[in-house]
Parts: structure tokens; C-alpha cells; sequence
């Protein structure tokens, strides 16, 4: 077969395994006649792996014997990582996204060490119960990765503990209707669900060690960190205030709740960014975030639970893992989806009811039928992202002409995907996953019921304003922040960018917004505004 991993693959690889400190068993396992296109990727890419690292050795067996069952294989492809010492498999080709989760997995077993903080690690070193842990994930969740290199670590750092199991769902449909999976990642442990989405490190580990769903999270530390500057958020307009503020000479930590790159991960194709004509977005942030981390810290799954301003002028910054105190504060927050906000789209959150096309559109691909509400670009985007893998696509729009850029509607009349104008959800449907909509015409007030599997919501976001309305900072009467041309809020010390300040959102005014921002803290920091007369 054809090569899978390009030269610049290999490259940066190569220095990635350079960091190897022992060495790697790659045990393969796989059964002739089940995924038998995944099961040779998986042998040719383990090869591949094994070619580029002294420390890797690449092993390949049949499903079907005694060695299998030693090791609890039961399905195919399986890759399984020093099986004598940990209990780590990898459930279906690690294709995608989800070869980040087994490159980072090579190197933690390696060193012995997973990417948990240390105090996370300690609470799991003291764990005595058997602790199964199945993470469910797809080649295109942008998500899935960090959910299982959190899941990895814990049975790096408690290997007589822990067992994991990394499943993709395509490959492994069986198991992943067993747990009603239509959304990912999903996390489950000793057969429990307890979570659905990126959970936070902190969250994770508690959930963990309880073996069920917290209800609330853990315990800050009283360990300290002074910073000049504390960012909260890792979009576009984050990653750019981190560059500029660490370039100015500000000492600056990036917290970030949940994924790398906010809303343009999750955007499959961006094709208004200067500089690049069509590039996926998730690789547009990869390229800052790359850039950003050369600069300053990041701390992906670390978010902010309460913030304050004390009496010494500082600002308090209290995470799952860390207690920050900071000079000044950006707040690069952005927005989140808005919901329909109609009977059965709570109940069915992860479980057919979805906001990203990319994340979960892939369990859809085989001509399953879903609708996608919404007539904005994001809509548009993700309804041509999911006709484009196979999914049978409705799109459902209350009104009578779409939103979105005339480019993007082309395309969709090119393709000639359906299109309910004048139409509303009432209602979600279904027994234990999604099985039909109620939807309303507003026109003639008809109302029926639509057979589907699945159902996307994309209507537009809504503001992430916590952490400001627990700072008292003045708000739009939509909820943003407002800000003044040099980005700053009613609040000194205090800055906002990107989308929790409104307006256009797009990934340039963003950028924009970010560095303006973080100039401005310096400027201020340096030559404080509010002490001139």
C-alpha cells in the first residue's frame, strides 16, 4: 500500500520522538474480515512509526489467538501500547484526530509520565479500585484527543489502576450503540457514562476516582502563581494577546476550558483568512497555537472557576489545578452555541442532538438521515460538510431566504440539498437517541412529524459572560462585553477581544482584537491611565 504519513508528517515526528527515553511496543492486533480496509492503515502506519524512531518496535498478530485473548483483544484493528505493562489499546485505525491521542501516547508511556498535573497524578497514584475507562472518539473531533490523552495519562501514571480504551466509533459501532454514542467524545467508566464533551482536567480526575459524574468540581489548590498577565481563553484573539504580551516582556499563562482554537477548530473549511485561499480551520489554529506556544504558557482543560480583584490591585484566578494572581486580566472568552431551546434537546444532548458538524457528523455517513436548523454561514458551512461525508442533509430555516454569503448558498443549490423554508423544531423525539422531529411550517401552521437520526443545531452563539458579570464589568444588553477602541473594559486592569465583545465575529477582527489588547495591557501595566491626571 501507499505510504500514509507525507515527508512533513515524518518530519515533525521525528523531532517529536526524539524526546523517546525508552523504548515503545506497538503490539498490533488484527482479524481477517472485520474492518479489513482499517486493519491494514493500522499495520502500515504502526510500521511507518516504527521506521522513524530507534525506541519503537512495531508488532503484528492475528485477533484470533491465545495472545489476544491475554490481553482482552476482542475486536480489530487493536493497537496496544507495552501491553506487559500498561492496559492501553487503541479501538480502530488512529487515523485523524486521533493520531495525536497515540503520538502523545507513544511518548507518555515512554517516559513514563502522563501530561496530568502533578497534583492530579498524585490523587491518582493513591487509587485502589480497578477503574475500566472507555473513551469513544472520531477522526474528525477536534475534541476527542485531549479527552484521551487525559484518560492515557491516568493509566500511565496508575497502570495497575487504570485501563483504557480509545474506541472509534465507525469501526466499533456494536460497542458504541451499546452506550447510545452519537456524540464525542464520550467518557465511560466501570460502564457508566460520566461525561459527554471535553470535561477539564480537574473534573476528569475527580470523575475518576469517584467512578461517577461529579456534580461539583474539585477542590482548588492553595499553591500560588504570579503572573503579569492571565488570558482566559485559547481562540484566535488568545493565542495572538499571548504572542504580543510574552513579545512585550509580560510574563503570561493561557487558560483554556475546553479545546484549542475555540469556534474555528470546529469550522471545517476558513476561505477569508489573509494569507491562505482554503485552509481547515482546526489547522489555521494548530499554526497559531504552535506559534503562541513558542511564546507563552498554555493550559489546555484548565478552567477558571472564579476570578477577583483583591485589595492590592491584583486580580485573583482560581482554576481546578491553580490559584493565579495576576497585574491584568484579558478575557478572551468567546461564545457558545445557542440552543433551540425546545422539549427533547437537553434530554438528548449527546445522544443524536449535536452543535458540531465536525465532531459528530462523522457517525452519520453512511446516508443517515439528520436536519441542520440554522441560516447563517456556520450553518450553511456545516450542512455542506456533512452532504460532503455522506450524510443525508435537510437544512430547516424559519424563514424565507437564507442568511448566509451568496457563495455558500451556490454551493448548496449546486448540490441541490433540501431546504424546509418557513419551518421550525418543536420538538425532539426519540426513545433512548433521537428518532424524529416535530416540526411547524409558519406559514399554514401545519405541524408533522419527521423520521431522523440525527439533529444539528446551528442558530448562532450566545456570549460567555460569566467570569465578567462576576467582575461587575458593564455589558451590552445582548450580554457582551463592552470594550473601548484599545479593547479596554469598565474595569482597569481588565481587557476583552474576540467574540465575548460582539460585533463582527470573524477570525481577523479577532486577531486583531488580541493584539490590541495585550499592547494596551503593557502600555497600562508600564504607564498606568488611571493614575494620570
Amino acid at each position: 500500500m501507499p505510504e500514509i504519513l507525507t515527508e512533513g508528517i515524518r518530519k515533525v515526528l521525528k523531532r517529536e520522538f526524539a524526546a523517546l527515553t525508552a523504548d515503545v511496543e506497538l503490539l498490533v492486533f488484527t482479524r481477517k474480515g472485520l474492518n479489513d480496509k482499517f486493519n491494514e492503515i493500522t499495520v502500515g502506519l504502526c510500521r511507518e512509526l516504527e521506521a522513524l524512531s530507534g525506541k519503537i518496535h512495531f508488532k503484528h498478530r492475528e485477533a484470533d489467538g491465545g495472545e489476544a485473548e491475554r490481553y482482552g483483544v476482542t475486536t480489530s484493528p487493536v493497537v496496544l501500547l507495552n501491553p506487559d505493562r500498561y492496559r492501553i489499546q487503541f479501538m480502530g485505525a488512529p487515523v485523524g484526530e486521533e493520531m495525536r491521542s497515540l503520538v502523545l501516547a507513544i511518548r507518555m508511556v515512554s517516559q513514563g509520565r502522563g501530561v496530568l498535573s502533578g497534583a492530579s497524578a498524585a490523587k491518582l497514584k493513591g487509587l485502589k479500585e480497578q477503574r475500566e475507562v472507555m473513551v469513544f472518539v472520531s477522526p474528525t473531533c477536534p475534541y476527542c484527543p485531549q479527552q484521551a490523552v487525559y484518560a492515557v495519562s491516568a493509566a500511565v501514571e496508575a497502570p495497575e489502576a487504570v485501563s483504557v480504551k480509545v474506541v472509534e466509533i465507525y469501526e466499533n459501532r456494536e460497542l458504541a450503540e451499546r452506550y447510545s454514542v452519537v456524540s464525542v467524545p464520550q467518557t465511560v467508566v466501570n460502564g457508566e457514562v460520566i461525561g459527554v464533551g471535553l470535561q477539564e482536567e480537574g473534573v476528569f480526575v475527580d470523575s475518576l476516582l469517584k467512578g461517577v459524574r461529579p456534580r461539583e468540581g474539585p477542590a482548588p489548590p492553595e499553591e500560588v502563581v504570579k503572573k503579569d498577565l492571565v488570558i482566559v481563553g485559547a481562540g484566535p484573539a488568545g493565542l495572538t494577546a499571548a504572542i504580543y504580551a510574552e513579545r512585550s516582556g509580560l510574563s503570561t499563562v493561557v487558560l483554556e476550558r475546553g479545546n484549542i482554537g475555540g469556534q474555528v477548530a470546529l469550522t471545517p473549511v476558513v476561505e477569508n483568512y489573509p494569507g491562505y485561499t482554503r485552509i481547515a480551520g482546526k489547522t489555521l489554529v494548530d499554526l497559531m497555537a504552535e506559534q503562541a506556544l513558542q511564546y507563552a504558557e498554555i493550559h489546555q482543560g484548565e478552567g477558571v472557576s472564579d476570578i477577583e480583584r483583591t485589595g492590592e490591585g491584583l486580580f485573583r484566578v482560581v482554576t481546578d489545578s491553580a490559584v493565579y494572581l495576576a497585574k491584568a486580566v484579558i478575557l478572551a472568552t468567546g461564545a457558545e452555541h445557542k440552543r433551540l431551546g425546545v422539549p427533547g434537546e437537553k434530554r438528548f444532548f449527546g445522544r443524536g442532538v449535536s452543535y458540531c458538524a465536525t465532531c459528530d457528523g462523522y457517525f452519520f455517513k453512511d446516508g443517515k438521515k439528520v436536519v441542520l436548523v440554522g441560516g447563517g454561514n456556520t450553518a450553511v458551512t456545516e450542512v455542506l460538510y456533512l452532504d460532503s461525508i455522506g450524510v443525508d442533509v435537510t437544512l430547516i430555516h424559519r424563514r424565507d431566504r437564507l442568511r448566509a454569503e451568496e457563495r455558500l448558498q451556490q454551493s448548496l443549490r449546486e448540490r441541490r440539498i433540501p431546504i424546509l423554508w418557513n419551518t421550525v423544531v418543536e420538538e425532539i423525539l426519540g426513545d433512548t437517541v433521537v428518532n424524529a422531529v416535530k416540526i411547524r411550517n409558519l406559514k399554514d401552521d401545519r405541524t408533522s412529524v419527521m423520521p431522523v437520526d440525527g439533529v444539528f443545531v446551528a442558530i448562532g452563539y450566545e456570549p460567555l459572560n460569566e467570569l465578567a458579570r462576576k467582575l461587575g464589568l458593564e455589558l451590552t444588553g445582548e450580554g457582551y462585553i463592552k470594550v473601548d477602541e484599545r479593547q479596554r473594559t469598565s474595569m482597569k486592569g481588565v481587557y476583552a477581544a474576540g467574540d465575548i465583545t460582539g460585533g463582527i465575529k470573524q477570525i481577523v477582527t479577532a486577531v486583531g482584537q488580541g493584539s490590541i489588547a495585550a499592547i494596551t495591557a503593557f502600555e497600562d501595566l508600564m504607564n498606568p491611565y488611571w493614575k494620570k491626571d
